[in-house]
Parts: C-alpha cells; sequence; structure tokens
C-alpha cells in the first residue's frame, strides 16, 4: 500500500488561506447569513420530547414536518448570526444549550411559553444543542457550522491518500446522538433531513462519500465503526503531514461530538458494518446501528429506521412501523420505571378512560417494538434485567431475551420484543424497582400475557394462571402503585387497585385481570389495630423510612427515631440541606455517639449525631452504597459499594476512605455485595448479587477466603442479598430463590438435615406455585436475616409479607408471622429485663412490627409472636423537615441503640450498658 500522503492541491490551499484570512483579517466582513429560525419542542406520542422545526429563513434545507429525535439539523457557515425562537408546548419548562456557543440560557416556560436566543456561528464544527433538563428525553439536535469554503473532514481513500474535501463532495450525512445507551440516527441527502430514530441502518452505495456527526450526552462513550479509518482531526487545516487515523473516539462528558468524512466501503468493499459503544456494558444494552455499502443498484444506499415514537404502541394511530415506548429511571418511589407517558396511562379522564392502568410502569406495545430505557431521574447506578418474560420468547429473541446487564452503570439500553406476553424488568442493585412491558398481539382478544412465563432463577414455562404467576403481578401493580401501600393511619380498609382489563392467559383464557388478583388475594381488607408492646425496649430504633418525601426535597427518605421505651416517635431526620437521598441502611461507633448512614440511590455516606440527629459529615463514599457495619475489634467503618465491587473501610474516628476490598478477583464477574455482616473475629461475608455467591474476606488483610455458591432450590439467579451471623454459623439470605444458605465461618456449606443434607434452608418447601397452597406458612422472597444476638434464632424478612423464625439448633422454620407488602429490614435490640425484640420493617406500609422471638424465655422460638405494632407516620415529631407526602412509608434498614450483637456489646460504654441484663451484655458466654 502507498504511503499516506498529504495532497497539497487546491482544495488544501483554499483551506490554508481561509484559515489565514480568518485569523488575519477578522475584521474584513465576509459573506454572512442571517438565519432566523422558529422551532418548537412537543410532546411525542410516547411521551417522549422533541424539536420540531416550524421555519428556517436562511437555508434550503427541507425538514421533517413533525417533532423529530435527534432534532432537526442546523447547518450555518462560519460567521453567520443565528437567531431561534423556541416555542414550548410541553408541560416541563424547556430550552436550548449549545457548548463553548451558547450556555446557561433561559427556558420557555410549559404550556406555550417562548425564549428567544441569538449567537454568531464563530466556531467551526458539530455542535450539539440539548435541553439540560430533558435532553435524554430527547429534546437533542446537532448544529454544524462549515468553513466559510466549504472544506470538510479530509477521507484515507484505498491507496492510503488523504482526500480533501468539500461539503458539495458529500453524497451523505449522518448524525448520530449516543443518548443513554441507544443511538438516535438522521440522514442528511441533497438537502432532505429524514429522521432514522433508534439504533438504524445506515445505507450508503460503495464508494459514495459520507460525512459522520457523532455526539453524544450526559454520559462518556467510545464510538466505534468497523471495517473503515477516518482522521481524528476535525478541522480541515489541523489535518496535517502527520494525521492521527483512529477508528474509535471516545466522547466525554456532558456533551460531546467528533465528526468525520469516510470513503464507503474504502479498502473493504461492500458489506454490513457494525457501529457501536465499545464499553461491553452499553454494547450488551444493544447500543449498536449498522452501516452498509451496498454494490451500485437501482435501491442501493437506501437506509432502514429503527423503532420510532410514532410507531406501533398502545393508542398509537401508526401500528405498522416498529415503536418504542421509553422508561424512565427514576428515584421517585414506586415509579422508579416510569414510562415518558406515564400522566396520560394513569389518568382516568386521559385517552386510555375507564381502562386506567393505574401504575406509572407499565406499557403496552405491539411484537416488533422496542422498549427503551434513560436513566434521567436518578443519581443510582442501575441494571436493567428480565425477571420474567414469555416462555417462548427466549427461542425468537435467543440475543436479547433474557436481557440481562452484567454492570451497573448511569445509561440505559434498549431491546426490541417480539413475542406476545408479558416482560417484567428489575434492577439487580435495588431488585423492587419494576417495570412491566405487555407485547399485545391485536389479533387475539384481551391483553397477551402468555401461555406460559419463565423466570430469572431458572422457572421454565410457568403457566400465567399459577399463583406464583399471578402473585408476582400483582405484588408488582402494589409496589409500583404509591396508592396501594398499607396506612395504618387510615381507618378506611385496604384497597388495592388493579387494572380493570381482561387479559389473555394460559390455554387462550381470556379473564378480567382485576377480578383474578381481587378473587385470590381479597380486596378492602381490613388492617389490624396498632398496639404498642407491653414490654418496652431498650434506648432507640432508628427506620429508615426511605421513601417518606418531605417539603424542602426533591429525593424521598426519612430517618424515623423511635424511643422504645415509651414506643412514640420522638425525631424525624430528613436531612434537607444535602437533599438526602433513599437512606437505606445504618450501624452506629462503639460510643453509640455517631450513626452511619448509607444513600443507596446514590454515592453518599452521611455521619450523624445520634443525640439530636444533625449531620455531621457527607462524603462521597461509592456508587449505591447499601449497607455499614463497624468492625468490632477496631470500630473502623465498612461499607458495601452495591453499584460496584469493593467495600471501603474509613478508620475509626475520621471521615475519609483509605482503602478498599476488591469483593472479586480480576476477571471475574462483578460481585455488586449488597448486606454484609461481620463476625465478632473480623471476617466480613457479602451477599454477592451479580455473581449468585457469598463472599468470605479477611477484613484486616482484604484476602478473599471463600466464594461459596448461593442458591439451591432453582437453577442460578438466587440474588443472594441479606447476611446473618451467629455464633458458627453464617446465614444468606437469597431473595429470588427464596432460602437461606448456611456456611460455616471459613465458608463451607453445612448440610442442613431439614433439607435432605442439602446446605440451605428451603422457605418454601410448603408452597405450591401452581395452587398457591401453603404460601402463608412459606418464606417468598427473603431479605434481611439477622441472626439474634445468643445466635440461637434467625427472623427473616419476606417481601412476600412474612416472617420466618428459624431455630439455629436444627436449621428449621419454627414459625411463620404475618408480614406487610415488601417486608424488607429486620434487626435485633435489647428488650427491658431481657431477652430481644425483633424489629421488622415493610416498603410498602408504614407500620414496624414489633416481634419477640421467645415470649417465655424458654428458648422454645415456635411460639415466636408479634409484640406490637407501631405507626412510622407521626407528624408530630421533632423534625428538621416538614412531612409533605408517604408519611411513614418505605420501612428498610433498622438500628437499635445500643448495640447488643456479639463482638460489639462488650464494646458499649458504661453509660449504655447499664440497662443491660449480665446475660445481654454477655450473650455468648
Amino acid at each position: 500500500m502507498k504511503s499516506i500522503i498529504f495532497w497539497l492541491n487546491k482544495k488544501t490551499m483554499a483551506a490554508l488561506i481561509a484559515f489565514m484570512t480568518a485569523t488575519l483579517f477578522s475584521s474584513i466582513a465576509l459573506a454572512a447569513t442571517t438565519h432566523t429560525i422558529n422551532i418548537t419542542a412537543e410532546t411525542l406520542p410516547n411521551g417522549q420530547l422533541g424539536y420540531k422545526m416550524i421555519s428556517h429563513d436562511g437555508s434550503t434545507q427541507n425538514y421533517p414536518a413533525e417533532a423529530i429525535i435527534p432534532g432537526p439539523t442546523l447547518f450555518a457557515q462560519l460567521g453567520d448570526t443565528i437567531n431561534i425562537t423556541l416555542t414550548n408546548n410541553t408541560g416541563v419548562p424547556v430550552g436550548l444549550n449549545i457548548p463553548g456557543i451558547l450556555e446557561n440560557a433561559a427556558e420557555a416556560a410549559a404550556g406555550g411559553g417562548s425564549q428567544n436566543y441569538s449567537f454568531t456561528a464563530n466556531r467551526a464544527g458539530t455542535y450539539p444543542y440539548y435541553d439540560d433538563g430533558s435532553g435524554l428525553l430527547g429534546l437533542f439536535g446537532a448544529l454544524v457550522v462549515n468553513a466559510v469554503d466549504g472544506s470538510v473532514q479530509s477521507y484515507i481513500d484505498g491507496d492510503g491518500s488523504i482526500i480533501p474535501t468539500d461539503a458539495a463532495d458529500l453524497d451523505k450525512e449522518y448524525i448520530m446522538f449516543m443518548v443513554g445507551s441507544t443511538f438516535w440516527g438522521a440522514e442528511i441527502a441533497s438537502g432532505t433531513q429524514t429522521p432514522l430514530w433508534t439504533n438504524p441502518v445506515l445505507g450508503a452505495t460503495l464508494n459514495e462519500v459520507v460525512r459522520f456527526h457523532i455526539l453524544s450526552l450526559e454520559h462518556d462513550h467510545t464510538f466505534h465503526l468497523h471495517a473503515h479509518r477516518w482522521l481524528d482531526e476535525v478541522d480541515p487545516v489541523h489535518q496535517s503531514y502527520s494525521p492521527h487515523i483512529i477508528d474509535v473516539k471516545i466522547l466525554t462528558g456532558k456533551a460531546d461530538s467528533h465528526a468525520f468524512t469516510v470513503k464507503a466501503g474504502t479498502g473493504v468493499g461492500a458489506g454490513m458494518w457494525h457501529l457501536h459503544c465499545h464499553v461491553v456494558s452499553h454494547m450488551e444494552s444493544n447500543m449498536a446501528a449498522r452501516f452498509r455499502v451496498d454494490e451500485p443498484g437501482a435501491a442501493s444506499g437506501v437506509s432502514i429506521a429503527g423503532a420510532t415514537p410514532y410507531g406501533a404502541i398502545l393508542l398509537s394511530s401508526n401500528q405498522s412501523d416498529p415503536g418504542v415506548v421509553t422508561f424512565e429511571i427514576s428515584d421517585e418511589p414506586g415509579s422508579w420505571f416510569r414510562s415518558a407517558r406515564s400522566d396520560a396511562i394513569v389518568d382516568p379522564a386521559g385517552p386510555l378512560g375507564a381502562l386506567n392502568i393505574k401504575t406509572r410502569s407499565l406499557e403496552v406495545m405491539a411484537p416488533g417494538s422496542s422498549a427503551h430505557f434513560i436513566m434521567s431521574d436518578t443519581r443510582a447506578v442501575h441494571t436493567i434485567t428480565t425477571l420474567i418474560w414469555p416462555s417462548d420468547a427466549d427461542s425468537e429473541n435467543k440475543h436479547d431475551i433474557p436481557f440481562d446487564q452484567t454492570k451497573a452503570y448511569r445509561g440505559g439500553g434498549i431491546v426490541q420484543l417480539n413475542t406476545p406476553g408479558l416482560y417484567v424488568f428489575t434492577c439487580k442493585i435495588h431488585p423492587y424497582m419494576f417495570g412491566a412491558v405487555i407485547v399485545d398481539d391485536p389479533s387475539t382478544e384481551g391483553l397477551d400475557l402468555g401461555e406460559a412465563i419463565d423466570l430469572v432463577t431458572g422457572i421454565h414455562d410457568l403457566p400465567t394462571t399459577s399463583d406464583l404467576a399471578t402473585r408476582l403481578l400483582r405484588t408488582f401493580f402494589v409496589a409500583t402503585t404509591q396508592e396501594n401501600w398499607q396506612d395504618y393511619t387510615s381507618p378506611a380498609p385496604w384497597h388495592a387497585d388493579y387494572p380493570d382489563v381482561n387479559v389473555r392467559l394460559s390455554g387462550g383464557a381470556v379473564l378480567n385481570l382485576q377480578a383474578v388478583l381481587e378473587s385470590r388475594y381479597g380486596q378492602d381488607i381490613v388492617l389490624g389495630p396498632l398496639s404498642k408492646p407491653v414490654t418496652p425496649g431498650i434506648g432507640e430504633v432508628w427506620i429508615n423510612t426511605q421513601f417518606e418525601k418531605t417539603a424542602s426535597k426533591t429525593k424521598p427518605g426519612t430517618i424515623t427515631v423511635l424511643d422504645t421505651t415509651n414506643w412514640t416517635v420522638k425525631r424525624k431526620i430528613a436531612l434537607p440541606g444535602i437533599n438526602m437521598n433513599h437512606p437505606h441502611n445504618m450501624w452506629v461507633d462503639r460510643n453509640q455517639a455517631t450513626v452511619f448512614q448509607t444513600q443507596w440511590f446514590d454515592n453518599k455516606l452521611t455521619f450523624i449525631n445520634q443525640s439530636n440527629g444533625q449531620m455531621i459529615d457527607n462524603i462521597q463514599i461509592g456508587d449505591s452504597p447499601s449497607h455499614v457495619m463497624t468492625m468490632p475489634d477496631s470500630d473502623d467503618i465498612t461499607v458495601a459499594i452495591n453499584g460496584e465491587n469493593r467495600i471501603v473501610t474509613i478508620p475509626a474516628g475520621t471521615t475519609t476512605p483509605v482503602s478498599s476490598i476488591p469483593t472479586q478477583l480480576p476477571g471475574q464477574v462483578p460481585a455488586n455485595p449488597h448486606g454484609h455482616w461481620i463476625t465478632p473475629e473480623g471476617k466480613i461475608v457479602t451477599p454477592n448479587i451479580n455473581s449468585s455467591d457469598t463472599g468470605f474476606y479477611d477484613g484486616h488483610s482484604g484476602q478473599i477466603i471463600a466464594r461459596p455458591a448461593a442458591g439451591g432450590n432453582f437453577s442460578h439467579g438466587p440474588h443472594p442479598i441479606a447476611i446473618g451471623v451467629g455464633n458458627n454459623r453464617i446465614y444468606a439470605a437469597n431473595l429470588l430463590d427464596h432460602s437461606l444458605n448456611v456456611y460455616d465461618f471459613d465458608g463451607n456449606p453445612v448440610p442442613v438435615t431439614a433439607n435432605g443434607g442439602k446446605p440451605y434452608i428451603n422457605l418454601i418447601a410448603s408452597y405450591n406455585p401452581v395452587s398457591g397452597e401453603g404460601a402463608e406458612n412459606s418464606g417468598i422472597l427473603p431479605i434481611q436475616t439477622p441472626v439474634d444476638p445468643t445466635g440461637r434464632v434467625v427472623v427473616t424478612a419476606n417481601t412476600g409479607g412474612t416472617i420466618t423464625i428459624v431455630d439455629t439448633s436444627t436449621n428449621t422454620v419454627v414459625a411463620v408471622l404475618p408480614c406487610d407488602p415488601g417486608c424488607h429490614g429486620a434487626n435485633f435490640g435489647a428488650k427491658a429485663g431481657g431477652g430481644y425484640y425483633a424489629y421488622v420493617t415493610s416498603k410498602f406500609s408504614n407500620r414496624l412490627i414489633v416481634v419477640d422471638p421467645d415470649p417465655n424465655d424458654d428458648g422454645d422460638f415456635s411460639d415466636a409472636a408479634i409484640a406490637g405494632t407501631i405507626a412510622m407516620a407521626d407528624n408530630s415529631a421533632t423534625t428538621d423537615d416538614a412531612v409533605a407526602s408517604l408519611a411513614g412509608m418505605g420501612g428498610q434498614g433498622v438500628l437499635a441503640i445500643p448495640n447488643v450483637y456479639n463482638g460489639w456489646v462488650q464494646q458499649l460504654p458504661l453509660a449504655w450498658q447499664a440497662g443491660l441484663t449480665e446475660a445481654q451484655r454477655n450473650p455468648v458466654p
């Protein structure tokens, strides 16, 4: 191949002269155009937003008639004046920003407001224009400022020569935005702009000269185009004798762009060439499109659009083209997967009328359309993972279903769904986040839920008429609908609202969904009265009322402090000054003076004064920190970084992280540890949700001791989530496996006699998933599972609505107590006069359940009982911010002060030991 030659021809000389003229004689006015542009911001049929061109004086471009994503591409020349009037027809304030050209500009008010923007195109290049708040939702487009002489990026010919190029030489231009984990594209040919929507096929004819404009918003991306090379240098005058030739380009920051020119198929010929983000987690989220180079012919070079917001989704007038439903990943309780058009979906007076889907997290579309996810309203990292899908979908969509992001990150994803039926998506980091899509065959009666479903745990061909299937569907509607949560301060019976819609189930049965769920699980259920325990506790209980919202915050979550000596709420801590976001789990130092609080939907660890609830410090600790504990011997702080792969340590008495313990070896699947615990000797044990195992680590050296497998009931996907430590046994709760693994302190599985020698406790042994028999006596979906300080009893909160009691001497379930929907948190505290209470919380109710595992103190836990129930909604308590809504809701992490667990209780100051009995001060003699 010839060496690369930089041709100093007329075009190159012209470019150099233009550069010198602009630099040396900038005061000389060149011929410039004034552009007068009128655009609007519109809401698209799927709820996304898009810019629409109304008029453009100063341009001969032919623009689409509708609002599009990306928005209309604005072409100008260096030195042109651009005047834009934006009219906002959406329901939120929106504006227009251009990095380096137009920044921090005013917004146009919602519902018809307008705003004017004027600037000079004083920098050649390609720039994104976008709304700062709704850019990820679709309000973005490209501004292309060309050089005055028309020169654009040179391309590399087949012999290695670098060929200078004019705009007039271009056969096509492509606009490709990398947003979330999806490409949004458009094509410009002969002055006509055509939207190509999501992940399109870009068509070109062999040897056509085409220019790519690659732009990104909010997240970093690495663009790669197969089989083609181009110059990294964007400005023609910088394409020097030794240009930098690349086939990958990194785009970083809030907004970035890169433009280049190629000769289609040069050196490789015709073919289908992939273009994608080179970040692995983005690739597996389907951030890919294709560049098809055709041999010359009558129909060659035709691009193919991807799924469009105007396509085949519920209520769309266009059922011919593939559609796209969009979910915003959100920090809003219940609406964590929020349909972009959720206001229309839940409004009884809206277009659905009496159907009224109820939840903001359900969408309906036709086969062949796509589900699109963007992380537009969250501060956490997440995964998008199919929890449920039609049993035959994995054969038809074997490359996409099951859809599972192996790494948590800020981004999104898109997946085409071809098989009719029900698909439920979750986040593995925050596994009560749900979004659902019904892919409905329009030729059948009722909305298609499918003949059978598969679950991520390995369950295959579960009939959709089965109890487990409908129980999970009911859980979805409760979890994603705030109005369906149990309010113990209301005298009204609990009424869970379900969609009044006919659905198609196993065997082609068409039944009313509302009637099915109400007949199986009841309706207008009278909630039991609240009652304080007769025997007081000792000290305080701090409860993470994670969904409670207060007046001065945009993010949810408070800490509710309960005085157990009189069972009254003494304080609400919202910390509006830091906008505390989803407080999830707590621990306390050995002096019982400083409480450590994780913010699970953020990256912060907060230090709080126990005596007055005031913040001491708020530090960045890592993505989605879940649980925090201190080392029993040193009081050093350890924090499980659930969105990453490590345990962060902070020396006692400081607020500065100094080291991390990796939870996996190089090359292993990310572990994503959640609710860890520490043995009295200093071994850290983590439930690794992503690698489906339990990690044992030396808390001092960081050495990995063991990584035994988790689960046992099902073939994969057990989702280990929480650890409990007994005297010589470790208990690991597996959320989706409905089991507790049992290990010794070295990580060796311990046979469970009652389970035929298998090393786990089966919490659903009595449950028939088809008929539903035995559900009330089972531990469906276990979460926190602490062992009492004596090591004799395990209390497990099961999100399916029960509390299981396990006797550690036999590793058998000896009692099951009722709980509320989303039963989640559990922890032990001292009971006055001796013994312990287990404090149990629920996500989707606002009461705390106080369990006495041994009411008569005889060592027999089969008579475990609910000693009392306390409302977490109390607006009369001292607070730093007024409660605004969801009062007392979202009970998750629980902390009893003083800390009476073995290994910690021995370190208590004398003032805190005073109220404890001798047995409580030495729980394991």
